[in-house]
């Protein structure tokens, strides 16, 4: 099954055996997805050689579980999200088949990267889902000129940075206010580390783990204050 072309059905039996089924709308979605991934994979590398049902099981789980995580936190009813270092669209593009709330852009400053994913989302069709070519750092000031809010409901990433350096990157770029502040995630291989590591301006909030290749991931969120 992982060396034929990507489907529906197949999709839905995989994301079975991974334990977070999905429907089947987001299954086909995630499909097509998973076809154009593996189509430019052979001429950009954009996940190392592989196949689709390998791309699933080791990297699209990711966005599986995100997806409830994130529908479990306090943001607010339009969230402005920010995604560092979206590559190939992982964990942003399927993250988006299954929680659409808010606008989110996937962050990218290589600019093959940033034509799959602006190519995978003109297949997907998926609502106020965008692609920003250019730094992280100026990610935001271009957008607020754009229209929207100049600091972001929630930031995450995955190996962007190491975390400590990545929340000080960030600290700015949240929203901080009486009733709500910005949230990061971080999506990592270890537990949550000690608060006593955390850095000033920063308090852990909720944490999650679950299955992946044959281990166990987590998910690490921090509040901006």
């Amino acid at each position: 099954m992982s060396h034929t072309q990507p489907n529906a059905e197949a999709v839905l039996a995989a994301a079975r055996k991974l334990g977070r089924p999905v429907e089947p709308e987001q299954a086909e979605l995630l499909a097509v997805y998973l076809d154009q991934l593996i189509k430019w994979n052979k001429k950009m590398n954009l996940v190392g050689p592989s196949d689709w049902r390998t791309v699933f099981d080791r990297l699209v789980v990711d966005s599986l579980f995100l997806a409830d995580f994130v529908s479990g936190l306090n943001l607010p009813e339009r969230p402005l999200c920010l995604d560092f270092g979206a590559g190939a669209g992982l964990p942003g593009i399927p993250l988006r088949v299954l929680w659409r709330e808010g606008d989110y852009w996937l962050v990218e400053v290589r600019e093959k990267r940033s034509t799959f994913m602006k190519s995978a989302l003109g297949r997907l069709k998926l609502p106020a889902t965008s692609v920003f070519l250019g730094k992280a750092e100026d990610a935001l000031d271009r957008l607020s000129r754009s229209g929207h809010q100049a600091t972001a409901d929630l930031i995450l990433s995955r190996a962007f940075m190491p975390w400590q350096k990545l929340l000080d990157f960030i600290h700015p770029m949240l929203r901080k206010g009486p009733d709500r502040n910005g949230i990061a995630i971080i999506l990592a291989n270890d537990p949550p580390p000690d608060e006593s590591a955390v850095p000033d301006g920063w308090g852990l909030g909720d944490v999650a783990s679950y299955p992946a290749a044959g281990g166990e991931r987590y998910f690490w969120s921090f509040s901006a204050q």
